[in-house]
């Protein structure tokens, strides 16, 4: 079944726009009614008017939807640690010899007035 802007019952022909979420549901319905992925983001591109997602992502939205996958919301994501892993790792003493020769060659620098090259 392909839905068509003439069908005004089925799909109003004003320009909406439509969340990302919005949008899967919608890649989600039409790939359960037999739609391609090609056709899916046309009808996507001719119902939204600005951030209609590109065919890379419905195509991969329709593999996503193939292989098992329900959900239309986004997964979250594991957040980044506090802390990197070098300062976790590098014992303070280090950490502040590293900041005490950066300092050194700062004041070094301003001292040459920028006229200073550290090989």
């Amino acid at each position: 079944m392909l839905v068509t802007s003439s069908d005004s019952s089925v799909l109003d022909t004003s320009m909406e726009t439509f969340t990302f979420e919005e949008q899967r549901v919608s890649i989600r319905f039409l790939h359960l009614i037999g739609m391609k992925p090609i056709g899916i983001h046309k009808q996507l591109s001719e119902t939204c008017s600005d951030g209609v997602m590109d065919v890379k992502n419905v195509r991969s939205w329709v593999r996503q939807f193939k292989e098992g996958r329900t959900s239309c919301e986004n997964k979250p994501k594991e957040s980044r640690p506090y802390t990197s892993q070098w300062s976790q790792r590098t014992p303070k003493e280090s950490f502040a010899a590293a900041i005490q020769s950066w300092r050194q060659r700062y004041e070094k620098c301003v001292r040459l007035q920028g006229d200073c090259i550290e090989k």
